[in-house]
Protein backbone atom coordinates (compact mmCIF):
# COMPACT_ATOMS: atom_id res chain seq x y z
CA UNK A 1 0.00 0.00 0.00
CA UNK A 2 1.10 3.49 -0.91
CA UNK A 3 1.64 6.54 1.70
CA UNK A 4 -0.53 9.39 1.01
CA UNK A 5 1.74 12.38 -0.25
CA UNK A 6 0.83 15.81 -0.63
CA UNK A 7 2.15 15.87 -3.46
CA UNK A 8 -0.42 12.46 -4.29
CA UNK A 9 -3.43 14.61 -3.43
CA UNK A 10 -2.97 17.02 -5.74
CA UNK A 11 -2.15 14.60 -8.61
CA UNK A 12 -5.63 13.02 -7.32
CA UNK A 13 -7.41 16.32 -7.23
CA UNK A 14 -5.60 16.86 -11.43
CA UNK A 15 -6.57 14.11 -12.38
CA UNK A 16 -10.12 14.56 -10.91
CA UNK A 17 -10.18 17.70 -12.37
CA UNK A 18 -9.09 16.99 -16.11
CA UNK A 19 -11.75 14.05 -15.86
CA UNK A 20 -14.88 16.12 -14.76
CA UNK A 21 -13.94 18.87 -17.67
CA UNK A 22 -13.41 16.62 -20.36
CA UNK A 23 -17.27 14.89 -19.32
CA UNK A 24 -18.42 18.27 -18.86
CA UNK A 25 -17.09 18.98 -22.60
CA UNK A 26 -18.71 14.97 -24.02
CA UNK A 27 -22.30 16.15 -22.57
CA UNK A 28 -22.35 19.62 -23.57
CA UNK A 29 -21.21 18.14 -26.98
CA UNK A 30 -23.69 15.28 -26.99
CA UNK A 31 -26.96 18.11 -26.64
CA UNK A 32 -25.67 19.76 -29.16
CA UNK A 33 -25.51 17.52 -31.47
CA UNK A 34 -28.73 15.32 -30.55
CA UNK A 35 -30.37 18.88 -31.43
CA UNK A 36 -28.96 19.59 -34.31
CA UNK A 37 -30.03 16.29 -35.29
CA UNK A 38 -32.97 16.27 -34.46
CA UNK A 39 -34.76 19.20 -36.19
CA UNK A 40 -32.15 19.63 -38.70
CA UNK A 41 -31.11 22.81 -37.44
CA UNK A 42 -31.96 25.07 -34.57
CA UNK A 43 -35.00 26.29 -34.35
CA UNK A 44 -35.89 28.29 -31.17
CA UNK A 45 -39.12 28.02 -29.14
CA UNK A 46 -39.94 31.26 -28.12
CA UNK A 47 -42.70 29.40 -25.25
CA UNK A 48 -39.47 28.63 -23.00
CA UNK A 49 -38.17 31.96 -22.23
CA UNK A 50 -38.04 31.72 -19.00
CA UNK A 51 -34.69 29.67 -19.55
CA UNK A 52 -32.89 32.76 -20.65
CA UNK A 53 -33.43 33.77 -16.88
CA UNK A 54 -33.09 30.69 -15.27
CA UNK A 55 -29.57 28.91 -16.47
CA UNK A 56 -27.62 32.16 -15.90
CA UNK A 57 -29.40 33.31 -11.71
CA UNK A 58 -28.81 29.37 -11.29
CA UNK A 59 -25.27 29.15 -12.46
CA UNK A 60 -24.24 32.21 -10.55
CA UNK A 61 -26.05 31.38 -7.25
CA UNK A 62 -24.54 28.01 -7.25
CA UNK A 63 -21.19 29.37 -7.45
CA UNK A 64 -21.53 31.76 -5.35
CA UNK A 65 -22.89 29.06 -2.67
CA UNK A 66 -20.08 26.92 -3.22
CA UNK A 67 -17.39 29.63 -3.25
CA UNK A 68 -18.67 30.58 -0.21
CA UNK A 69 -18.91 27.44 1.85
CA UNK A 70 -15.27 26.65 0.32
CA UNK A 71 -13.98 30.11 1.81
CA UNK A 72 -15.33 29.44 5.22
CA UNK A 73 -13.54 25.84 5.15
CA UNK A 74 -11.25 27.73 4.41
CA UNK A 75 -10.75 30.03 7.36
CA UNK A 76 -11.38 27.15 9.82
CA UNK A 77 -8.67 25.18 9.09
CA UNK A 78 -6.23 24.98 11.67
CA UNK A 79 -2.92 26.18 11.07
CA UNK A 80 -1.03 23.28 13.19
CA UNK A 81 -3.69 21.09 10.58
CA UNK A 82 -0.81 19.12 8.71
CA UNK A 83 -0.49 19.28 4.99
CA UNK A 84 -2.11 16.25 3.52
CA UNK A 85 -5.28 17.86 5.66
CA UNK A 86 -4.95 21.00 3.92
CA UNK A 87 -4.52 19.02 0.83
CA UNK A 88 -7.67 17.45 1.30
CA UNK A 89 -9.71 20.22 2.24
CA UNK A 90 -8.19 22.01 -1.12
CA UNK A 91 -9.20 18.84 -3.18
CA UNK A 92 -12.75 19.21 -1.67
CA UNK A 93 -13.42 22.87 -2.25
CA UNK A 94 -12.12 22.31 -5.79
CA UNK A 95 -14.35 19.64 -5.95
CA UNK A 96 -17.42 21.68 -4.90
CA UNK A 97 -17.01 24.41 -7.31
CA UNK A 98 -16.43 22.23 -10.08
CA UNK A 99 -19.66 20.93 -9.12
CA UNK A 100 -21.13 23.56 -9.57
CA UNK A 101 -20.38 24.82 -12.55
CA UNK A 102 -20.43 21.36 -14.24
CA UNK A 103 -23.96 21.46 -12.74
CA UNK A 104 -24.61 24.60 -14.70
CA UNK A 105 -23.14 23.57 -17.93
CA UNK A 106 -25.13 20.12 -17.78
CA UNK A 107 -28.09 22.17 -16.94
CA UNK A 108 -27.94 24.88 -20.00
CA UNK A 109 -26.64 21.93 -22.18
CA UNK A 110 -30.29 20.48 -21.68
CA UNK A 111 -32.14 23.54 -21.55
CA UNK A 112 -30.05 24.27 -25.23
CA UNK A 113 -31.35 20.75 -26.52
CA UNK A 114 -35.14 21.70 -25.41
CA UNK A 115 -35.35 24.96 -26.46
CA UNK A 116 -33.02 25.62 -29.11
CA UNK A 117 -32.03 28.64 -27.99
CA UNK A 118 -28.42 29.44 -28.70
CA UNK A 119 -27.70 31.73 -25.56
CA UNK A 120 -28.29 28.86 -23.22
CA UNK A 121 -25.41 26.62 -25.20
CA UNK A 122 -23.27 29.94 -24.93
CA UNK A 123 -24.05 30.04 -20.97
CA UNK A 124 -22.98 26.37 -20.99
CA UNK A 125 -19.88 27.02 -22.93
CA UNK A 126 -18.95 30.28 -20.63
CA UNK A 127 -19.41 27.87 -17.81
CA UNK A 128 -17.39 25.24 -19.39
CA UNK A 129 -14.36 28.08 -19.51
CA UNK A 130 -14.81 28.91 -15.72
CA UNK A 131 -14.20 25.17 -15.14
CA UNK A 132 -10.78 24.91 -16.96
CA UNK A 133 -9.75 28.44 -15.08
CA UNK A 134 -10.69 26.83 -11.71
CA UNK A 135 -8.32 24.01 -12.68
CA UNK A 136 -6.25 23.12 -9.72
CA UNK A 137 -2.53 24.94 -9.11
CA UNK A 138 -0.04 24.96 -6.54
CA UNK A 139 0.20 28.26 -6.35
CA UNK A 140 -3.37 28.75 -6.05
CA UNK A 141 -3.47 26.06 -3.24
CA UNK A 142 -0.47 27.92 -1.36
CA UNK A 143 -2.60 31.18 -1.34
CA UNK A 144 -5.87 29.88 -0.44
CA UNK A 145 -4.05 27.38 1.96
CA UNK A 146 -2.05 29.86 3.63
CA UNK A 147 1.09 27.64 3.87
CA UNK A 148 4.21 28.49 5.56
CA UNK A 149 7.70 28.28 3.60
CA UNK A 150 8.00 24.52 4.85
CA UNK A 151 4.50 23.44 3.66
CA UNK A 152 5.25 25.36 -0.05
CA UNK A 153 8.56 23.31 0.11
CA UNK A 154 7.00 20.27 0.48
CA UNK A 155 4.39 20.73 -2.05
CA UNK A 156 6.70 21.35 -4.58
CA UNK A 157 9.00 18.36 -3.91
CA UNK A 158 8.67 16.00 -6.56
CA UNK A 159 8.59 12.37 -5.93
Amino acid sequence: MSKITPQSVFRQTSSLHLTISIFTTLIVGICYTLRMQANGGVEPRTTLNIFELLVPVLAIASFAAAYYIGKNRYKKLNSSANLIDKMNIYRDNNLLIWSALTGSAFFAGISFYITGQNNLLLYGLMTGVMLLYFRPLKSRAKEELNLNEKESDQLDQIL
